[in-house]
């Protein structure tokens, strides 16, 4: 088996028996080195060594200058002495860089055996002239007459000498009227040149006022042109808005045919048209954003203690309602272990919905709730306000209020179709950037001022700080 490779790579080469060197090196040990990779340990068969020379080139005095490194390192290591290399060795360990270049050139010259001394190689090495080398006195003469002729082109040789003439001196008449003629000329060429430009220019409807002031625009003008930007800005950002309905669209219908081919049905409340919604009071109102006694029964808010996944509720339905964030990942302790000792159903749909991306900002998840420890009558449903966001970092924010305002209205319109009563923690105790008065004002103005029944269960240390 042979193989090819380069020297220097270290790699072992144990699978080739055959070793072959097309160029030798000046340094003997690169080429035992290349040699040794096949005959390391795990060759089994005979290696053979091939070495291509070229017959009368410098690759005979390379090898030689070789085998001669090689015979001085076996002399030191071997005998642990230096010895003088006989006269014919020194001889060729003596040869300049210039005297292997010209090895071999009497072959080349020459088809029969001839000797390098037969050549001249100064002529060779000489100039030539008319196909054949120049002896030495043909190029003395040659050398004489270029010198006569360098003296001849000495004031000749610059920049203002043109055919013959020297242009160095001062000018003549002749050449000076010459030069204005040109002038002129040059002149009139501009002059046609901007006239055809001028035409080009009114054939094309451009108007070209060079040098004039524009003139202002009267105030009609100025209000017209603000209008035309007005339309064409409300004209992009129409094309912009469809464009974003019509990739909303698209990615819905991919959205409803992944669910399809699942299996999955979403249990999220459906959008709440902003017609026939209460305009909101004015912030500035204080009676709106407080709890006090002097609001009637029917729309206050009733604080009670007890268990906000055990209801309080007569006969009717109940909702129960929990903020969750977008991430599909059910939480521990609080809520989230009170709703599981409740019911399987929560962490399981909540789970499923992260899992199928149906737990955008402002969703709410509504379902029953299957009962471990259920009323006697009355059927108790838990809604999840998807209200807060967690980022790739698992770094949780606190309760967006925009989304607890969206998912309050759609609660809203769930609970009076079903007659159901509302039941609520103390939303966003303790999360980040906690604002219950903000809170407090979203649960009043959606359920409480609307009839529902709104019950919430805060702690007894959160109920004496409300007092």
């Amino acid at each position: 088996m042979q193989l090819k490779t380069e020297r220097g790579v270290g790699m072992n080469l144990t699978a080739a028996d055959t070793v072959i060197f097309v160029d030798s090196d000046f340094n003997p040990q690169n080429d035992l080195q290349a040699a040794a990779r096949a005959h390391r340990i795990g060759q089994t068969r005979p290696v053979k060594v091939i070495r291509l020379l070229g017959r009368d080139t410098v690759e005979e005095i390379i090898y030689s200058r070789a085998v001669s490194k090689l015979r001085l390192t076996d002399t030191v290591i071997e005998e642990g002495r230096f010895s003088l290399l006989d006269q014919a060795q020194s001889a060729a360990s003596g040869l300049q860089l210039s005297e292997i270049l010209k090895f071999g050139v009497d072959k080349l010259l020459s088809s029969e055996e001839s000797s390098i001394q037969d050549v001249d190689l100064r002529l060779i090495l000489g100039q030539s002239r008319d196909g054949r080398w120049l002896t030495d006195e043909e190029h003395v003469k040659l050398n004489e007459s270029d010198e006569e002729e360098d003296e001849d082109m000495e004031g000749q040789n610059h920049m203002y000498y043109f055919e013959g003439k020297d242009y160095s001196k001062d000018p003549s008449a002749e050449d000076e009227k010459t030069f204005e003629l040109l002038l002129e000329k040059q002149l009139a060429d501009l002059e046609d040149a901007g006239k055809e430009g001028r035409a080009l220019r009114n054939k094309a409807g451009v108007t070209y006022l060079k040098g004039r002031r524009k003139r202002p625009l009267t105030e009609s003008e100025l209000e017209q042109r603000r209008q035309k930007r007005q339309e064409a800005a409300a004209k992009r950002a129409k094309l912009q808005d469809e464009r974003k309905r019509q990739q909303e669209e698209l990615n819905y219908k991919k959205k409803m045919a992944w669910w399809e081919s699942c299996g999955y049905k979403s249990l999220c409340l459906p959008q709440v048209d902003s017609e026939g919604e209460d305009i909101e009071p004015d912030e500035d109102d204080d009676d709106v954003v407080s709890w006090s006694s002097t609001d009637s029964d029917h729309t206050a808010i009733h604080y009670v203690l007890g268990d906000v996944t055990h209801p309080q509720a007569d006969r009717e339905d109940a909702i129960i309602v929990h903020c969750v964030d977008d991430s599909g990942h059910w939480g521990r302790g609080g809520l989230f272990t009170a709703l599981e000792l409740r019911s399987d159903e929560p962490k399981k749909q909540y789970q499923l919905a992260g899992d199928m991306e149906d737990l955008e900002l402002g969703n709410v998840l509504l379902f029953p709730i299957d009962d471990k420890q259920s009323r006697l009558s009355g059927r108790d449903y838990l809604a999840l306000i998807v209200a807060q966001q967690r980022d790739k970092a698992n770094n949780l924010s606190g309760i967006r209020l925009t989304a607890l305002d969206e998912g309050l209205k759609k609660i809203y319109r769930d609970a009076k179709q079903k007659n159901a009563s509302v039941h609520l923690p103390r939303i966003g105790h303790s999360t980040k950037g906690f604002n219950w008065y903000g809170t407090e004002r979203l649960i009043r103005k959606h359920l409480a001022t609307k009839g529902i029944s709104t019950f919430m269960y805060p702690t007894r240390e959160e109920l004496k700080s409300l007092h």
